[in-house]
Order: C-alpha cells, then sequence, then structure tokens
C-alpha cells in the first residue's frame, strides 16, 4: 500500500462529506503532521487556489473547502483512492 504524502492525508480528512462547514486550522492536523501542519495548508492553498477560502480568525489563518468545486473535489478523491490503493 502507497503512503500518503501529509498534504494527501489532509486532504483526504477535508473532504469527507460530512465536513462541508468546517474551518480547518493547523491545530486541527497537528496530530496528523506535527509541527509542520500550517506549512501544509499553506501548500494546499498554493496548490489548489480555487479549492478553499482563507478565513482569519484573529492572528490565525484557517481554510475552508468551496464544494461549489465539485468536478475538483471528485477528481482529487479519486487521486487519494489510486495513491491510498497501489
Amino acid at each position: 500500500m502507497s503512503r500518503l504524502s501529509q498534504c494527501n492525508k489532509i486532504l483526504k480528512v477535508m473532504l469527507k462529506k460530512d465536513n462541508h462547514f468546517k474551518i480547518w486550522y493547523a491545530t486541527d492536523f497537528q496530530c496528523i503532521v506535527g509541527y509542520e501542519a500550517t506549512a501544509r495548508l499553506s501548500d494546499l492553498k498554493r496548490l489548489y487556489p480555487n479549492l478553499f477560502y482563507v478565513v482569519k480568525k484573529g492572528k490565525f489563518r484557517g481554510l475552508q473547502v468551496d464544494w461549489e468545486q465539485k468536478e475538483m473535489i471528485k477528481e482529487i478523491r479519486e487521486m487519494l483512492k489510486d495513491k491510498q490503493n497501489g
């Protein structure tokens, strides 16, 4: 089984169907990717600029998925499934 990259692990969690209104912060992923969570969220925003809204809460920046990007979400989910399976 292929190992998912840190960004892909985060994407997999973010794109679950029950997370439509969630705003994601680095602290949500520190248990998965450790102290690099902030950098990985920045990487995801850079890699998929149209997939996320940036939400600021004080000095913290979070990401929220733009669920209107249905085709992109479908493609990413398929890519993640392929990487996990092989």
